[in-house]
């Protein structure tokens, strides 16, 4: 490929000479290896509704997906706080603890640019499903507290700010940098989650959340096909 590529070499400063010229003589080899250049197509497919995996399984596992925006965007640290705050305050409560899910929750991912409910290991399917939805008309209709709010803010903080090995901090840094993410960047990054309010996260969940936009995934049994058919959702199986 001819992109450009750079090598990132983790080590002890008295290894740094025999490290540096191993590595030149393997890029070297690399860089003749790999002279030619090739082309990536990608095809870009319709947007699906929803899809049934099946298979022989007696629980499911659910997932609803919504296209929102990446790191950089000011909606970031909205949605991040959001993610812990629909999952600690009503998720948990709906999806394992009432509905007997091994498992569930919301998640933002901002190198995706997505914001994911998911449950796994779960007796129930529509249900699941119906939570979902539910989770965002209860964020938009109910009155809430600034305790649930500042505990899912606290969470995004130690996310930020948990240290890490040596060689995990000198890693995460080269990526960061690589991508324009100061130490500057980082910084107002952390302000603007601290000043996540609720107004912020109905905004955010208004923004972004549209249903008919939504991608549901669900891995099931065949006694579920129906239910694809009755949704609309394509049918595939494992």
């Amino acid at each position: 490929s001819s992109a450009p590529k750079q090598f990132l070499l983790i080590g002890e400063s008295e290894n740094r000479d025999e490290l540096i010229a191993e590595l030149s003589e393997q890029w070297q080899e690399y860089h003749e290896a790999s002279a030619t250049t090739s082309n990536i197509n990608i095809d870009v497919s319709e947007h699906c509704k929803g899809e049934f995996w099946l298979t022989n399984t007696q629980v499911n596992f659910c997932a609803r997906a919504y296209k929102t925006v990446p790191v950089s965007h000011d909606d970031a640290a909205a949605l991040s706080v959001l993610s812990g705050y629909l999952r600690n305050a009503y998720l948990h409560t709906a999806i394992r603890e009432q509905g007997g899910a091994y498992g569930g929750g919301a998640s933002y991912d901002s190198d995706s640019a997505t914001f994911r409910f998911f449950s796994y290991r779960d007796p129930r399917l529509q249900e699941t499903l119906d939570d979902f939805d539910q989770s965002i008309a209860w964020l938009l209709e109910s009155k809430h507290n600034d305790r649930q709010l500042e505990e899912a803010i606290l969470g995004v903080i130690g996310s930020i700010d948990k240290p890490g090995s040596p060689a995990g901090e000198a890693k995460n840094a080269f990526h960061a940098e690589l991508f324009g993410r100061t130490a500057e960047f980082r910084q107002k990054t952390r302000a603007r989650v601290l000043d996540v309010t609720i107004d912020d996260l109905r905004r955010v969940a208004e923004t972004y959340f549209d249903k008919d936009q939504a991608m549901t995934a669900v891995i099931t049994s065949e006694e579920n096909a129906k239910l694809a058919d009755q949704l609309g959702y394509k049918i595939r199986k494992l």
